[in-house]
């Protein structure tokens, strides 16, 4: 101190206690030519950047030829508004134990990135999101594109085998199809000269539609959807949520993909009905999803319950819309299909989670080079989704890894770490089991 060019400054820091936790859904904040205020670029910073910035303060008095303030003199002092806080939904716990859990899935599957979601069925509320690898939102270092994007919204994939659940709702809805409906599964086929097969050799199957999705049947699927004309099939996608935002109120959302039906060809509509050709955000099926375990009403997810201002009060975030996709009966009957898939002879008993009912999906699409455009084989996007209780539903979770290692599939990589997450989320909620024992549903006839 005292030392001749030696003086003191002053500066503002943002610090961020949680460092990475949810970084990708806080978002974080960067200094613009044009101004001298830090202004949000993504996530919650941007988003409510306004309101969490208030209003800078002012002081206009006189000073003298000098410069020195004059004492007594006339003067008016503005004091500044503190912004508002912003609160999440967010489980803090829970958020911490899916970052490190998802992580060491995307490390260990040698995966490009992974994501993992926990919704609150019958509210929207999402109380964990996590993505990886991620960033921490004080550490520029940290920071790059592929590390900083808001993946659940902005990243668009193929979804894959977790549509069945939606393309089943639809036929369910319409009367057409049940749990024990019989379907005749060919051994393959070929729609407009493009070979479809499932992803393990058989001759003709008598399944039930159960047995489809259990044993997740492409096959089995497109003849359950030829009973849908191409603008049916369409307009249930569209009233699921797909083609249209999530609702969330996220910068840089994506819509995802969904052409129009008029220009869809016999092989569009076989795929897309089993996940392939159709593109889709994480959110998006996650309230899709989410509304055949809410009974057939689907509930916009949101990421904020509500704003504290200054003086500490409270003011709740809007209520989120919802609306009736599908009947309560069409909704029970595919949440019995859902159940077949983590039973002991469905595609994914390890998402099994001792003492609940747990219904779920998997998925796994072939990855398209975002270069090319053309499907690149031997790289998928894996996934699973699964809700529970299954009989009184509260969570769904869904977890989507992108490019792991070859011939890894949702019910072997990504359901052990839906087990993992959706375990503590019942647990740190005190969802109790319902006691009551899943159906057994004939797969084959």
């Amino acid at each position: 101190a005292g030392a001749a060019g030696v003086f003191s400054q002053k500066t503002t820091m943002r610090t961020y206690p949680g460092g990475r936790l949810a970084a990708n859904l806080v978002g974080y904040m960067s200094q613009t030519k044009d101004s001298d205020t830090p202004v949000g670029v993504q996530g919650i910073e941007r988003q409510y950047d306004t309101l969490l910035t208030g209003k800078d303060g002012s002081a206009t008095y006189e000073v003298s030829p000098t410069g020195q303030r004059i004492p007594m003199a006339d003067s008016t002092v503005v004091p500044m508004k503190p912004g508002q806080d912003v609160q999440t939904t967010i489980d803090r716990d829970l958020q911490w134990y899916a970052d490190q859990r998802l992580a060491d899935a995307v490390r260990s599957a040698g995966a490009d990135w992974g994501l993992a979601i926990t919704m609150d069925v019958r509210t929207g509320q999402v109380v964990q999101l996590s993505q990886a690898p991620t960033f921490d939102p004080g550490s520029k270092a940290t920071m790059q594109d592929s590390n900083t994007v808001s993946r659940f919204v902005q990243t668009v994939y193929e979804p894959g085998s977790v549509l069945k659940t939606i393309t089943m709702a639809a036929l369910a809805d319409q009367g057409k199809i049940a749990p024990d409906t019989q379907i005749s599964v060919p051994g393959k086929m070929v729609i407009d000269k493009f070979p479809i097969g499932d992803y393990w050799q058989h001759g003709t199957l008598n399944l039930t539609a159960a047995g489809v999705i259990a044993k997740s049947s492409n096959l089995g699927t497109i003849v359950a959807a030829q009973q849908m004309s191409n603008q049916t099939m369409h307009d249930y996608l569209r009233k699921f949520g797909f083609g249209v935002g999530s609702g969330v109120q996220l910068p840089g959302e994506s819509r995802g993909i969904l052409a129009p039906a008029a220009s869809w060809t016999k092989a569009n509509h076989a795929t897309i009905s089993f996940g392939q050709g159709i593109s889709v955000t994480a959110l998006q099926v996650v309230r899709a999803v989410g509304a055949i375990a809410n009974g057939g009403v689907m509930v916009d997810p949101s990421v904020v319950s509500g704003f504290v201002d200054a003086d500490g009060h409270r003011t709740d975030a809007k209520e989120v819309p919802s609306r009736r996709v599908v009947s309560k009966k069409a909704a029970a009957e595919v949440t019995r299909m859902m159940e077949a898939v983590t039973a002991d002879d469905g595609t994914a008993p390890a998402a099994q989670i001792p003492g609940y009912r747990v219904a779920g999906k998997t998925g796994t699409a072939w990855r398209v080079n975002p270069v090319t455009g053309r499907y690149v084989r031997g790289q998928n996007t894996v996934s699973f989704i699964g809700f529970a209780p299954a009989d009184e539903p509260r969570f769904i979770t869904y977890v989507v890894l992108d490019k792991p290692f070859a011939n890894a599939g949702g019910g072997s990589t990504a359901a052990p770490v839906f087990h993992d997450i959706m375990s503590m989320a019942l647990e740190r909620f005190g969802v109790a089991p319902t006691g009551s024992r899943s159906p057994k549903v004939a797969q084959e006839w």
